[in-house]
């Protein structure tokens, strides 16, 4: 009867030990930045609330406040503009490798500051993670040091909490 017990005992440990082994591995939080560049056509210029509406290559259109009001004079209606967006994020990595899919559900309720993705590419030399969203976009966050996504791999799911502040320029295209 001992024997048995004991070996009931070291059998859920070894069922076990692994969980609790990987949740202790996994990368800390790090922080880093979101840039998205993008050329597109003025449609039109509000003044009294320094904005532009930029018609980009693939027929989608949308609103830009412009921050600089002296960029804002530059600009006419009909001409290119080159568009830059950064945000700074926390990346957190939720499930390993093995973890992968679980999170799929969770994308839907998330809000727009917050982001569920799997790790789809690491390039360990400059720090930068290529990331898959639930909706399958791709996008990429430049990690602030290269080190800290040296223990992130491909197949990993994240949570990418976005800052709400967002550093824009927008000047015309070369």
């Amino acid at each position: 009867m001992k024997i048995t017990a004991s070996g009931i005992i070291v059998g859920a440990w070894l069922a076990v030990a692994p969980l609790v082994a990987f949740a202790a591995v996994l990368p800390a939080p790090f922080e880093g930045s979101s840039t998205l560049q993008a050329d597109g056509i003025v449609k039109s210029i509000d003044p009294t609330r320094q904005s532009l509406t930029v018609l980009d290559a693939h027929g989608g259109q949308g609103s830009i406040t412009v921050p600089d009001v002296r960029n804002l004079a530059q600009i006419r209606l009909g001409s290119k503009v080159h568009l830059r967006m950064v945000r700074n994020a926390v990346v957190r990595v939720t499930h390993g490798v093995e973890g992968a899919g679980k999170l799929a559900s969770a994308a839907s309720r998330d809000t727009a500051q917050n982001v569920t993705a799997e790790v789809t590419a690491v390039d360990r030399a400059t720090g930068v993670l290529e990331l898959k969203g639930a909706t399958g976009s791709v996008f990429h966050i430049q990690g602030r040091e290269p080190a800290a996504v040296a223990s992130v791999t491909p197949g990993m799911q994240v949570s990418v909490t976005y800052s709400p502040q967002v550093s824009m320029s927008v000047a015309p295209a070369q």
